[in-house]
């Protein structure tokens, strides 16, 4: 089992290093952008769209690590006045809880991926790529939250600073 959790602690970390490259990617293609519209006056007609999909990649390739560590958020107000005890059990449930609405919209998410690459569906953009690419991404996304919500809380924060 332990080796199970430490391959899902670094898949979690490699999505996690992962968004951190695509917002660096987005970033810079914004500075592109800009030079290229003010210093050149020759617009890019793609900026916006590698923006949208790296937006779209830097959101879902972090959920994993922010799950695996709890930093998502939650309303813990009555969780906060229950006795120690029973607010770890009633935690726990609602954690079970979670993992089992993010694999039923995995599950979802999977079967849209599918359709849309046997009936090679592109994204509605100026610069077109396969929307499977984007689907797929969400479904390993939600799959690995799912299984970091299965897994023991890992509560460090040495895994964030390592990024």
């Amino acid at each position: 089992m332990h080796f199970v959790n430490q391959t899902l602690r670094l898949l979690s970390l490699a999505c996690a290093m992962l968004a951190a490259g695509a917002v660096g990617v987005t970033a810079a293609v914004y500075v592109a952008e800009v030079v290229a519209r003010y210093g050149f006056n020759s617009p890019l007609n793609w900026s916006g769209d590698i923006g949208s999909y790296m937006l779209c990649a830097s959101v879902f390739l972090a959920v994993p690590l922010v799950t695996r560590q709890r930093r998502h958020i939650a309303v813990t107000v009555v969780l906060d006045v229950l006795p120690p005890t029973l607010s770890q059990k009633i935690y726990r449930l609602l954690e079970l809880i979670s993992a089992g609405v993010l694999l039923i919209v995995a599950y979802f998410v999977l079967e849209l991926s599918i359709r849309h690459f046997q009936q090679g569906v592109l994204t509605t953009m100026a610069n077109q790529i396969p929307r499977w690419w984007l689907s797929a991404l969400m479904t390993l996304s939600l799959v690995l939250a799912t299984l970091n919500f299965l897994a023991p809380a890992d509560p460090s924060s040495e895994e964030i600073e390592e990024i």
